[in-house]
């Protein structure tokens, strides 16, 4: 039996390395194949029947603003699995991105910005305040930048390696990504195959919630190599909202299941969360340092309820999206390619 039990957990694990090798192949190939196909169609149409686009993109708005509001509902209702294909959802434009090499399509503002427009105006507010929500998170960029200033420039000019530099970059998170989501697929089956309860095992002795790092990894190396493809500006940026809502939405299912856990597991989970990290892997001594600014304003180690899961969702996206919603997008400005 024992030795059954051991076969059956080296299948497990064989098939989350061999479907992360086949989804990383899927996740680089298929856009590239599909833009061959596309060939600049979907841009000349964008630019030449702009007002043929408006409904879709309408209609875009109305499905982003549904999928946030399905996605809330799932947290309190306890229906995380809604709440997390929302968060797929949300992310679709950046997809759509690589793959059509289509401008800002689908963020989910259009219909905002339009319907505060009056308001702004009326307040003396800039008109662009809330186009800078687009930017949103855009300082998830910044070692990207970096590694284009060190490694794209030839020659005095900057942009003459940045595609290999955006493949290899965007590439590493994918396969990481995938990797780490499946590895907790494993190591879940693995320990609901061996009759237990708490999975604490394999990747999840490193993180608590590997399936929804995993996401926010891949996710990342998707919105990096979309960069690059923003006709015509044709700059290292993207749209980086969406990504940043979808990954804050995993992290309220995080936390809002991490409630309903301690509640039913009790002491076993509260030790298991005292050793291991919340989300990204790290030293104990850092993790209390890094969570300090949160169990002060949770009044413990953990959010207790959802209002607490909410504050804390928007409170980390105000501080993330800080530089391009108060400062113009200084963000930005510290990335100057044409000098």
């Amino acid at each position: 039996m024992k030795r059954r039990v051991e076969a059956a957990s080296i299948g497990i694990y064989l098939t989350a390395f061999l479907a992360t090798l086949f989804f990383t192949h899927v996740t680089l190939q298929v856009p590239r194949f599909l833009k061959t196909l596309t060939n600049g169609i979907f841009y000349d149409v964008f630019i030449h029947f702009r007002w043929v686009l408006d409904p879709i993109v309408i209609f875009g708005d109305v499905i982003l603003i549904l999928a946030l509001i399905v996605a809330i509902k799932g947290i309190t209702r306890k229906r995380y699995l809604a709440s997390v294909l929302s968060a797929v959802v949300y992310f679709a434009p950046t997809i759509l991105v690589f793959v059509t090499r289509m401008t800002i399509l689908f963020t989910g503002l259009e219909i905002l910005v339009f319907l505060m427009g009056i308001t702004l105006r009326l307040c003396g507010i800039e008109g662009d305040f809330l186009l800078r929500l687009f930017s949103s998170g855009q300082i998830f960029f910044v070692p990207y930048w970096i590694a284009i200033k060190a490694y794209a420039s030839e020659g005095g000019e900057i942009w003459a390696n940045i595609e290999q530099v955006r493949d290899v970059y965007g590439g590493i998170f994918i396969i990481v990504g995938l990797l780490v989501l499946f590895l907790g697929v494993a190591a879940w089956l693995n320990t609901k195959y061996r009759g237990r309860t708490l999975v604490d095992s394999g990747i999840y002795r490193l993180t608590r919630h590997p399936q929804y790092l995993g996401y926010i990894l891949w996710s990342h190396g998707m919105l990096i190599l979309s960069t690059y493809n923003n006709a015509p500006w044709r700059t290292p940026t993207a749209v980086t909202l969406n990504w940043l809502v979808s990954s804050l939405i995993l992290v309220g299912v995080a936390l809002a299941e991490e409630i309903n856990l301690r509640a039913h597991d009790g002491l076993n989970y509260v030790k298991y969360a005292d050793r291991v990290s919340f989300m990204f892997p790290l030293p104990r001594s850092v993790r209390r340092i890094v969570s300090a600014s949160f169990r002060r304003m949770w009044g413990g180690d953990y959010p207790e309820n959802l209002r607490m899961v909410f504050v804390t969702l928007a409170l980390v996206f105000l501080v993330v999206s800080f530089p391009d919603l108060f400062f113009g997008g200084l963000i930005d400005k510290l990335w100057l390619p044409h000098q």
